[in-house]
């Protein structure tokens, strides 16, 4: 695979929307390489449409400086932080959007590999623009209790995946907007840094690059990293956990989507019961 992870260069990875296989090659991919890119989940319009509901939301809130390196909440479910302008509990904040988070092949993807219950643990967005600088190297293991498992310097074996992380870029992510870098890694492989999480660059990294309107998935133990944006302007993306059945009960909990109402039924499909 070429090292440079630019489209077109990664055909392995890249599943083709029309493969009758595709749910199975993505799992395939979290399986052995601890990531996967589902292109075009979301049309342009779309992606307009969630972009346009984040600037608002975003404005609503006095558009501050999408980066604390300290982190405080300016609002209920409004934080700035290390990462930007996060947005958390994203189902509660726009129900409207429902059904524009996920798209149907990355619940495909994740069933295929998690399993036909797969449940909904958190949705949340981020806003990020140049002020933020190199965002280190870390995974999410433990999903919606991972600064837990961090504080804790926790780093499990698993022999099955309980959980992923899927994000879904409004953005064109390339160089100049904030480049994701991740160490490919099977399943069963330690599951701690093999170096220093502050260097910008890892042997054996692939740099992703992919077109708005996709969705990557990382397994939770997949080690990534993202470079500065270097172009003005605002980077979207909309993040969501999914869990197997087989994982442990975390601690913290998203009581809205307990009882959420909305949405059609894949989503609700999703939704703790």
């Amino acid at each position: 695979m070429n090292p440079e992870g630019e489209l077109g260069d990664v055909g392995a990875l890249h599943v083709q929307a029309e493969d009758p296989d595709e749910a199975e090659a993505h799992a395939r991919a979290l399986r052995e390489r601890g990531y996967t890119i589902v292109v075009g989940g979301h049309t342009q319009e779309q992606v307009a449409r969630l972009r346009a509901a984040l600037t608002e939301l975003y404005t609503r809130h006095g558009s501050p400086t999408p980066y604390d390196p300290s982190g405080r909440s300016i609002a209920a479910d409004v934080q700035l932080a290390p990462t930007g302008f996060v947005l958390t509990r994203l189902l509660a904040l726009c129900p409207e959007l429902a059904d524009e988070i996920l798209a149907p092949r990355v619940i495909a993807a994740a069933r295929a590999l998690l399993g036909p219950d797969v449940r909904l643990e958190l949705t949340g967005a981020v806003l990020c623009d140049r002020r933020r600088p190199f965002f280190s190297w870390h995974n999410h293991i433990g999903g919606i209790d991972v600064e837990d498992y961090r504080a804790r310097g926790d780093f499990p074996r698993f022999t099955a995946s309980q959980r992923v992380i899927v994000v879904h870029y409004l953005d064109d992510i390339d160089a100049d907007s904030g480049e994701l870098r991740a160490l490919p890694r099977r399943l069963s492989e330690p599951t701690e840094p093999p170096h220093d999480p502050m260097l910008e660059s890892w042997p054996g990294q692939e740099q992703l690059h992919f077109p708005a309107g996709s969705t990557l998935i990382l397994e939770q133990c997949t080690w990534h990293a993202v470079m500065p944006v270097r172009r003005p302007g605002l980077r979207m993306f909309i993040g969501a956990y999914l869990t197997s059945p087989d994982a442990p009960p975390t601690q913290s909990v998203d009581d809205s989507l307990r009882s959420f109402d909305g949405g059609g039924p894949l989503l609700r499909s999703l939704l703790p019961r």
